[in-house]
């Protein structure tokens, strides 16, 4: 991700600009999508929290500081994912809860989604989602999650031993 680039094309879109919106959300959506993935775990899901984010992105670009815009999108993208599942876990009837179980494995991401699912944690799940799929450099993951760029590194390379061992002991 070019920060530089992102920020000024937050700053253009501040002033109005539509076509920096366009851009900003081809930059960034697939990576947006896979960090909300990695949190609710349902694809159908995670796609309406993207486009909401993005939304949300657009009404609230003013408040916009000029900081690390990366961080601030993720944030929002944060923020709304777990508001979902605070409000799903309000509305799931006492019965259901027990069928949900967490997180509904997408049928077409194979073993890959089924380890990042079983072995690995929030945390881990949200690191190697937005270093390996969104593009994120490991410096811009701890500005992001607000943790110190050693403990990305050290998360990350643990999580991707976790998911080797799982999936070489698959097969």
């Amino acid at each position: 991700m070019n920060k530089a680039r992102l920020n000024k094309l937050a700053l253009q879109m501040q002033k109005g600009d539509e076509d920096a919106f366009c851009e900003i959300y081809q930059i960034t959506k697939k990576g947006v999508f896979s960090f909300v993935y990695s949190v609710v775990g349902d694809y159908s899901v995670a796609e309406e929290i993207m486009q909401d984010t993005f939304i949300k992105v657009k009404q609230n670009i003013n408040s916009f500081n000029g900081g690390n815009f990366s961080a601030w999108l993720i944030q929002i993208a944060k923020n709304m994912a777990f508001n979902h599942i605070k409000k799903a876990k309000r509305e799931t009837p006492l019965e259901d809860a027990d069928k949900k179980g967490g997180y509904t494995i997408n049928e077409s991401g194979g073993v890959a989604v089924e380890a990042l699912q079983k072995v690995l944690g929030e945390e881990e799940r949200q690191i190697v989602v937005l270093h390996a799929v969104g593009g994120y450099k490991h410096r811009e993951i701890a500005e992001i999650l607000n943790k110190p760029l050693g403990t990305v590194t050290w998360t990350y390379k643990n999580a991707m031993r976790k998911l080797k061992n799982y999936i070489e002991g698959e097969n």
